[in-house]
């Protein structure tokens, strides 16, 4: 089993990350993958941006179309990527963290199956080394339904990426 995968499961869910320029956004899941680098495993989620707003005048957000990555260090424990990755997977899909206690459970992200792509998350990026706030419960229409966050206002844009 991936050892990344390992890493993830077996980390407490966190909130926490590298997200696009401050700004509001509707992003689409492009590929999830892991890496081994010298800097030790990472797991990575690309992100397609599909709508963009500044948060404040004289600031610029992500442009649509352009790709950004979410980007989390898995193997310094102490630090959380783990956890904050782990999060980050629960809510796109609507599941609760006894659902990705296993590397498992969490294949189907990784490998050619790509089952979180397509799917979309609406968010804000705020403040410098802020994170949106992606639980369900505090997104538009978002629910643990196993759609994704922001789902329920975008179903037209949700339906045009999957082919």
């Amino acid at each position: 089993m991936n050892n990344a995968l390992t890493k993830i499961a077996t980390a407490q869910a966190a909130a926490g990350g590298r997200y696009p320029r401050f700004g509001r956004y509707l992003l689409e899941v492009e590929v999830i993958r892991t890496k081994e680098g010298f800097k030790g495993d990472s797991a990575i989620a690309e992100l397609k941006v599909r709508e963009s707003e500044a948060l404040t005048p004289g600031e610029t957000a992500s442009k649509p179309g352009e790709t950004v990555d979410y980007v989390e260090n898995l193997t310094d424990q102490k630090k959380g990527g783990g956890g904050r990755f782990k999060s980050f997977l629960m809510t796109l899909v609507g599941a609760d963290e006894y659902e990705f206690a296993n590397p498992a459970a969490l294949k189907k992200f990784f490998d050619e199956r790509q089952a979180g792509t397509h799917l979309l998350i609406r968010c804000h990026a705020v403040g410098l080394g802020a994170v949106p706030d992606l639980r369900p419960e505090n997104q538009p229409g978002g629910s643990n339904t196993g759609i994704g966050p922001g789902f329920g206002e975008h179903q037209e844009v949700a339906s045009q990426g999957q082919a």
